[in-house]
């Protein structure tokens, strides 16, 4: 049976307890609100950066479909700048590369790119990147560089991988190469594409070329 002697003797222990113990029992409450707080704070900053960049973003798509490239581009550098670490910044840089190639502005078209490829952190948008990039290179007669971004298999993109070596290739004048390139773009390609008809007829055409000279 408990008595009040044993009360008071809990209690004793209780407040020795709590004496020995307060500072890291606050301690740890404070350090966990301040997470809380800091998370919350932290969730609510990053909030309003995607919203101030998508806005931003938007602004830039307007002003690159009304042929606007010189508005466009101190956009695509602020999202750059201010923004990158949003896919805005990322997407900003792809849209306005695709304009300048366009245009034919390739030095700024690969400068955006480059940085898209660094920066991006989706391994779908790399992809791109490099296909694009590709492009840019061979049209900057860089035919080595530009294969050099095409290396590797790339499982999303990899019948356009695949046509762009053989066109590639072939400006080489490699054209059993080529010819390579384009069956592998065919075999990778959905059997219902519409761009199979295309990709069979430069087979073809190589095919038709090598019996001729034969």
């Amino acid at each position: 049976m408990t008595t009040h002697f044993d009360d008071e003797a809990q209690v004793e222990q209780l407040r020795r307890w709590w004496k020995e113990n307060w500072l890291p029992l606050a301690s740890g409450l404070a350090l966990g609100l301040a997470a809380i707080f800091g998370w919350q704070a932290w969730t609510r900053y990053q909030d309003g950066q995607a919203g101030q960049a998508s806005h931003l973003f938007e602004d830039l798509r307007r002003a690159v479909n009304a042929n606007k490239y010189d508005e466009a581009v101190p956009m695509a550098d602020r999202l750059q700048k201010d923004f990158a670490g949003t896919p805005y910044a990322v997407d900003g840089q792809l849209k306005l590369a695709q304009a300048a190639f366009d245009s034919g502005k390739l030095d700024d078209a690969r400068t955006r790119l480059e940085w898209a490829a660094a920066n991006s952190k989706d391994a779908a948008i790399r992809g791109l990147v490099k296909l694009r990039l590709a492009r840019v290179l061979w049209q900057q007669a860089k035919p080595d560089d530009a294969l050099k971004q095409l290396d590797g298999p790339d499982a999303a993109y990899a019948p356009l991988y695949a046509e762009l070596r053989g066109d590639i290739l072939l400006s080489k004048g490699d054209r059993n190469g080529a010819r390579s390139a384009y069956a592998d773009a065919l075999q990778t390609l959905a059997a219902d594409s519409p761009a199979r008809d295309g990709l069979q007829h430069k087979v073809d055409d190589l095919a038709e070329a090598t019996t001729v000279k034969s």
